[in-house]
């Protein structure tokens, strides 16, 4: 979920993460955001079952938006974001089916 404050301004799929930046694809098309996502706009990028944490538009195209992150993430946080996302934290009959 992509945020502005507390109101939400858009979904996607966290795409690409790195300590200094990630990039989301969008599932909300840009025509049906509530309001337009600028370029250099701090937004805070809260991905479901992890810390939410504040990112910088860096660039959109396409349907995918780019971030720097606020504050770089150390190592581990990064580490624990990752795995998070990919679900390894979830209980085991919650991953029955796919991975």
């Amino acid at each position: 979920m992509i945020l502005r404050g507390t109101c939400r301004v858009g979904t996607g799929l966290l795409v690409e993460i790195s300590q200094e930046g990630c990039r989301i694809g969008c599932v909300m098309p840009a025509a049906a955001m509530p309001d337009r996502i600028e370029n250099g706009e701090v937004l805070v990028i809260s991905p479901e079952g992890a810390e939410p944490f504040e990112a910088r538009v860096r660039w959109s195209g396409n349907g995918t938006l780019g971030f720097r992150l606020v504050q770089a993430f150390h190592h581990h946080e990064l580490d624990r974001l990752i795995r998070t996302c990919r679900g390894e934290f979830d209980a085991p009959e919650a991953r029955d089916y796919g991975t």
